[in-house]
């Protein structure tokens, strides 16, 4: 799951600024179905907080996130709660107006273990991951054993480079919970990117649950494996498995291209990559991609700009840009 302060005032004075024409729009959606009965019951009791709650709740149902905040924000100036905080901070755009206000409505309710869940995501999404696994910690040495927490606490170990006790963890929530898909992918991942043999076994477990047969997750981590193996036969027939499963996954395109890249078969890497970008024309791996195999055939002009392409798609993609000046 994704309270009245600074923050409060902020979001206010940007709704102070809405346009006459959205004020309108707003105001023609409340008096529909389903909204009518509950604007009717506003206007009879117009500071009860509950009923704001509730065609706060309907508008979010129906996707008119910008209206369901508003009537958050008003609930939450009549009466904060807990259970407010979460729907309004789930209608807050910017990741910093998010982490802003979970904090604000964690300091007020303290020790509610949803709201502080949130806030540990939310600093995660910030790069925070300190102050997320300071959270996350304090809540498995109280006892909690839900899947989906000891996953995200493992993902904090992860990138903090606590990757021993990051598998540990998984590999026990795997033996408690051994029909806990996610885990199961996490660490099919994990697996065969280290090249143990047993990301071979869970993409046959992951496999079996996949009743459509049009899964690429399995054979897309088994492409990893063999990958790692050297085995590139059988990555990249892995890898053609995946995309005939997803013709849109692109991170099995570009995993190919690199196998390609690697054995030194540039030409056929591009013509892996042109596949990927009439899937996924703005994605800045392709773009590196690409790149590398024009440098290694020698159009450094083409490679340059393609670099370039990539950074500019992500501008944390450092290595692009490094790149792209070694070539000026």
């Amino acid at each position: 799951m994704q309270r009245i302060g600074f923050l409060f005032i902020l979001i206010c004075a940007a709704l102070a600024c809405n346009s006459p024409q959205a004020d309108s729009t707003t105001t023609e959606l409340l008096e529909q179905p389903p909204f009518l009965e509950w604007t009717d019951r506003i206007e009879n009791d117009p500071e009860n907080d509950s009923l704001y709650f509730i065609r706060g709740r309907l508008l979010m149902q129906g996707g008119h996130t910008a209206a369901a905040r508003t009537d958050f924000e008003k609930a939450w100036s009549i009466k904060p709660a807990a259970l407010l905080a979460e729907y309004l901070a789930n209608t807050l755009e910017s990741p910093q107006a998010q982490c802003s206000f979970l904090k604000q409505a964690t300091n007020q309710f303290p020790g509610d273990f949803p709201l502080e869940y949130m806030l540990a995501e939310s600093f995660q999404s910030m790069d925070s991951t300190d102050a997320a696994l300071y959270i996350t910690q304090k809540w498995l040495q109280s006892g909690i054993e839900i899947p989906e927490f000891i996953l995200l606490h493992a993902s904090l170990l992860e990138k903090k480079g606590n990757k021993t006790e990051s598998l540990y963890l998984l590999e026990t929530l795997y033996e408690n919970e051994p029909n806990y898909r996610p885990v199961k992918e996490i660490l099919a991942l994990r697996y065969a990117g280290s090249g143990n043999k047993k990301a071979i076994l869970l993409c046959e477990e992951i496999s079996q649950l996949d009743s459509t047969g049009h899964d690429p997750l399995p054979n897309y981590y088994l492409g990893i494996y063999y990958g790692t193996q050297k085995n590139y036969t059988s990555a990249i027939q892995a890898f053609d498995k995946a995309i005939q499963s997803d013709y849109n996954f692109i991170e099995a395109y570009i995993e190919k291209a690199s196998l390609l890249y690697e054995q030194k078969v540039y030409k056929g890497s591009l013509e892996v990559l042109s596949k990927a970008l009439a899937v996924a024309p703005d994605h800045a791996s392709v773009y590196y991609w690409t790149a590398k195999c024009q440098q290694a055939l020698g159009d450094k002009e083409s490679a340059r700009f393609n670099y370039l392409k990539a950074y500019g798609l992500d501008k944390s993609f450092i290595e692009a840009k490094a790149a792209a000046d070694q070539l000026k």
